[in-house]
């Protein structure tokens, strides 16, 4: 059963790295159990530098590096064990490579995703993809198919900002700088409680 948002969901302005940093942090913090979270947005737009706060929150003590190559790194020194996924390759692959790396992906998952840990999720968007590629239903789905998220208690995180002329899509100091909007939703009542103890300390820390 696909969840809908339990409650509501939430725009928070960002002005640059240290309050991305700062908004993961408090997850990081917040989170008791375990907790799935979506990533979403363009590159440049803070999903790793979110994340990078999230450890420190979790009080990991590893350097965290964005997995866009192996797709999933972990970290097992904080409170919780964070598991970092990126799925931008499925992006760049062809369709048989991606229907591989989405089978290994969603088996790797399977063995940690319903245990305490923390698992955050850059470019979730693409699970739509991998759901399309999907063998088991004996058809070719189009991208309004189910996402292996849509039946999970979990948070997602979409990341704007606006670009200064002439800038590249690769992540920069002066990106990171840049002015940002997320958009955060809770689908679940789990989620909806650290979202909304979240959103109170953010607003408080802003004060």
């Amino acid at each position: 059963m696909t969840l809908e948002p339990y409650i509501r969901t939430v725009n928070l302005e960002l002005n640059g790295r240290q309050k991305t940093i700062l908004l993961g942090e408090l997850f990081g913090r917040n989170i008791k159990d375990g907790c799935v979270i979506a990533l979403e947005g363009p590159l440049g737009a803070g999903k790793t530098t979110f994340v990078k706060g999230l450890a420190q929150g979790l009080g990991v003590s590893e350097v965290v590096q964005s997995p866009t190559f192996t797709m999933l790194n972990e970290y097992h020194s904080g409170r919780l064990p964070l598991y970092h996924l990126d799925l931008y390759r499925l992006s760049e692959s062809s369709e048989t490579q991606a229907r591989a790396l989405g089978d290994q992906l969603l088996l790797e998952l399977d063995e940690f995703i319903f245990q305490k840990m923390v698992c955050v999720i850059e470019w979730s968007e693409l699970f739509k993809l991998i759901a399309n590629l999907s063998e088991t239903r004996g058809e070719t789905q189009d991208l309004s198919a189910v996402s292996y998220l849509d039946e999970l208690d979990h948070l997602t995180i979409r990341f704007e900002y606006e670009p200064a002329g002439g800038m590249s899509n690769e992540e920069s100091d002066a990106q990171e700088d840049l002015a940002r909007t997320a958009c955060l939703g809770a689908y679940g009542p789990v989620s909806q409680l650290i979202l909304d103890e979240v959103v109170e300390k953010f607003d408080e820390a802003r004060k």
